[in-house]
């Protein structure tokens, strides 16, 4: 599997690629700048379909069951990653990062 990102927004920024196998952890990050209040939401897209709700926290470690894995938001809330524990092909698809619980404005990253 591979990710590669863009940045749509200064608000938030993801990095150009990242690639992993099949099977392998896989870790999205974004980085948010200066959140102060905001929910940090993560989705995903598959193609011709709307977003869907990943997972969302404000501080530390929330679960996420599909895909399988974990949100991680440190305590400085500057950035936060999405892990996803194993890749699988069925896993390609546009992620999004999101402050608070919209779909507007989003970082973008498409795994395929």
């Amino acid at each position: 599997a591979r990710a590669r990102a863009r940045l749509l927004t200064d608000a938030i920024r993801q990095p150009r690629s990242a690639e992993a196998l099949e099977g392998a952890e896989m870790n999205l990050t974004c980085s948010h700048g200066s959140v102060t209040t905001e929910t940090i939401v993560w989705y995903r897209q598959f193609p011709s379909r709307g977003p869907q709700y990943i997972v969302s926290g404000y501080q530390g470690i929330f679960n996420s069951i599909d895909p399988e894995g974990a949100l991680h938001i440190p305590e400085d809330r500057k950035s936060s990653t999405l892990s996803l524990r194993r890749v699988r092909l069925a896993d390609a698809a546009v992620y999004y990062c999101a402050l608070r619980d919209t779909v507007g404005q989003p970082g973008a990253a498409p795994v395929q």
